[in-house]
């Protein structure tokens, strides 16, 4: 299956551009940067539009001969299907997003991200309590439980030697 160009969708911003620019004589290096393409890319695009070799080794097509080109590959069944392609993508990972978005649960508020991330061993929040043989978690509402049990795991992230060595010791004991 050939690849589908993923230049399709900017044709249109290019058209606008190559009609407002001055130049008789379009270069690689232009068509290159305004599509956002690769240099190889650029230059079939040109030898398609008609490009012949310009002064120093380049390939130029006539700005008016570049516009009509695009114009045409613009209307193309292939950049057409390849626009509709592109259109269900993008609606579909924007529904994916959404749903992301309203099954994404909140552990903390924005203020008290920073505080949560950063939790250590020694400073665990209030009505946390870690005994080497117990854990104990007080907490007053889903939300409370939420932010003590995440202020728990990046605790251990943070300084997990620390909490291993914590609960090791008191096992040696015994």
């Amino acid at each position: 299956m050939p690849a589908r160009p993923a230049y399709f969708h900017r044709i249109s911003e290019a058209l606008e551009t190559f009609r407002s620019i001055e130049l008789d004589w379009i270069d690689r290096r232009t068509l290159q940067d305004v599509l956002g393409v690769s240099k190889t890319v650029a230059w079939r695009i040109l030898r398609l539009c008609g490009a012949t070799d310009g002064p120093g080794n380049t390939i130029v097509c006539r700005r008016e001969e570049l516009i009509s080109a695009l114009e045409r590959l613009s209307l193309s069944e292939p950049c057409d299907r390849e626009l509709r392609r592109r259109f269900r993508l993008e609606q579909n990972l924007a529904q994916l997003l959404r749903t992301a978005r309203a099954t994404h649960i909140q552990v903390a508020p924005p203020s008290h991200t920073v505080e949560l991330v950063s939790t250590r061993f020694g400073k665990l929040p209030t009505g946390v309590e870690l005994s080497p043989s117990r854990l104990t978690i007080d907490f007053l509402g889903t939300k409370d439980f939420l932010e003590k049990v995440g202020a728990i795991v990046f605790a251990l992230q943070n300084d997990y030697e620390a909490v291993s060595e914590f609960i090791e010791a008191r096992r040696v004991a015994y």
